[in-house]
């Protein structure tokens, strides 16, 4: 199991474009895995195999377009 890596809320925040605010109420609802400074700041856990928005974008984006071919190729299939 990797050794999680912890960013504070504003960085997790840029690198998943939630809210800050949004990310802060993700962890008081304990939805995010995340521990709490002595100074009171949120470290949230970020898994080395979390991707960044703009991959998963990319994969996503990818999906997509795949899910059109095969629609398509099922169409003309049944046209057959």
């Amino acid at each position: 199991m990797p050794i999680p890596r912890y960013v504070s809320a504003e960085e997790y925040s840029r690198q998943s474009r939630i809210g800050v605010e949004e990310v802060k109420r993700l962890c008081r609802t304990n939805q995010l895995k995340h521990f709490m400074t002595e100074g009171g700041y949120y470290k949230i856990a970020v898994d080395e195999d979390s991707v960044s928005i703009e991959e998963y974008q990319k994969v996503k984006d990818e999906n997509t377009r795949l899910k059109t071919i095969l629609e398509t190729i099922l169409n003309t299939a049944k046209q057959v």
